[in-house]
């Protein structure tokens, strides 16, 4: 329990501080943000602390989808491309 207490308080901790910075976010910035995550979720060992991590990736891409026009988030794509083998430990 107090595994999952610890690993829920650093997500939001992460999240708090990324919605705290005030310079505008380039495509790699995000894309590496997306990888992070990425990796948190792929490294989770148990059930529960992959959800949690899987859950805020995806709120993560639905923020950035939401906050940002097709244009940049195809950018990013390109970027994630870059970094995604890497977070899955490929």
């Amino acid at each position: 329990m107090k595994k999952h207490l610890s690993t829920l308080l650093v997500v939001v901790l992460c999240l708090a501080l990324t919605a705290c910075g005030s310079k505008k976010d380039s495509p790699a910035s995000v894309a590496q943000k997306w990888c992070d995550l990425n990796a948190k979720a792929y490294k989770a060992a148990d059930g529960s602390a992959r959800e949690a991590a899987e859950a805020t990736r995806k709120k993560f891409e639905k923020d950035m989808e939401q906050k940002y026009d097709k244009a940049f988030m195809k950018e990013v794509e390109t970027e994630v491309e870059k970094c995604e083998d890497a977070s899955e430990g490929r």
